[in-house]
């Protein structure tokens, strides 16, 4: 959903500013000449690899990759086009992002097992890479992830969410197809009604913002990809952490709705939750989406307790 990634793109923020990352990015040289940043901190194993939901780069991990770089080591990564990294080929789809994080890690000698962190959208990245390079991978966190089918089964049993996506991604869209044009300057028109954000602010970013179109249309093929490639994770570690207040009162939508979304979105997160024998599905009570943000201690325990059982 576009709406989504444009509120995290004009800075959607807590109520008090978060320290800054500690890690300076190293560059990585991909094989087609392209540089992934990645942050990483502390020391140990497994390593944790933060990947973050659509139109958020490494920045949204700093409530949580300080304190889990006292544990062991912990890289968060802006993906392509994203932050300090280089554009990447289009289309931008889970397939390639697994494979650039991949490269990522190996050329930048950060050595593994990992364990695999996803918010959002990129729970389906952080799914694609276990299967894909599973053994490579101790464990997986999901952090309010993307559900199989995407928002289909949400569109069917509310009306007022068809309406709202609808009109929410036509304003979004706006915004980002402009920037993407590179048209998010002074002067456009577009500039003011998008929040007349910093000309060097990710909102402006001609790239950036392509990643995230690309992305998000992506996006609807991803369940069909992992269809194909997931299979059963056996016995490693897995955590679906479900935001409590997501599709709560503050939507305004009828109670009938809102307790139909809520099952079909908790629903899609317990299905995700039992491809592991030790799959755990989580509800954090009053959390919104962004749960690293809100409520990193939830974010944290997850993770701690996928690396005492991984260890």
């Amino acid at each position: 959903m576009i709406h989504i990634a444009v509120a995290a793109l004009v800075g959607a923020s807590p109520p008090t500013t978060p320290p800054p990352l500690q890690a300076a990015p190293l560059r990585v040289p991909l094989p087609d000449g392209r540089r992934l940043a990645l942050y990483c901190e502390g020391s140990g194993a497994p390593t944790v690899v933060l990947d973050a939901g659509l139109g958020m780069d490494a920045a949204v991990w700093r409530r949580v990759q300080p304190r889990l770089a006292k544990v062991t080591t912990t890289c968060s990564f802006d993906r392509a086009g994203y932050g300090a990294s280089d554009p990447g080929p289009l289309p931008r789809n889970t397939a390639r992002i697994a494979a650039d994080l991949k490269d990522a890690l190996a050329r930048g000698r950060v050595k593994g097992p990992y364990v695999l962190v996803g918010h959002s959208m990129a729970g389906y990245n952080a799914r694609l890479f276990a299967s894909t390079y599973r053994s490579k991978v101790a464990g997986i966190i999901l952090i309010d992830p993307s559900i199989d089918g995407g928002s289909e089964a949400l569109r069917a049993v509310s009306a007022h969410f068809r309406r709202a996506e609808a009109e929410a991604d036509a304003a979004a869209g706006k915004c980002i197809r402009a920037a993407a044009a590179g048209e998010m300057r002074p002067g456009n028109p577009l500039y003011r009604e998008c929040g007349s954000p910093p000309v060097d602010s990710p909102m402006a970013s001609a790239a950036m913002a392509q990643a995230v179109l690309s992305e998000q249309k992506s996006s609807e093929t991803a369940t069909e990809l992992l269809s194909r490639q997931e299979r059963h994770y056996g016995d490693m570690p897995l955590i679906v952490l479900t935001a409590g207040a997501q599709y709560g009162p503050s939507t305004g939508f009828p109670t009938d709705e809102r307790v139909a979304l809520q099952r079909v979105w908790r629903n899609g997160h317990a299905a995700i939750a039992a491809k592991s024998r030790k799959g755990v599905h989580r509800i954090v009570d009053g959390a919104p989406h962004l749960i690293q943000v809100a409520k990193p201690e939830a974010v944290i325990t997850a993770v701690e307790e996928v690396l005492a059982l991984a260890r």
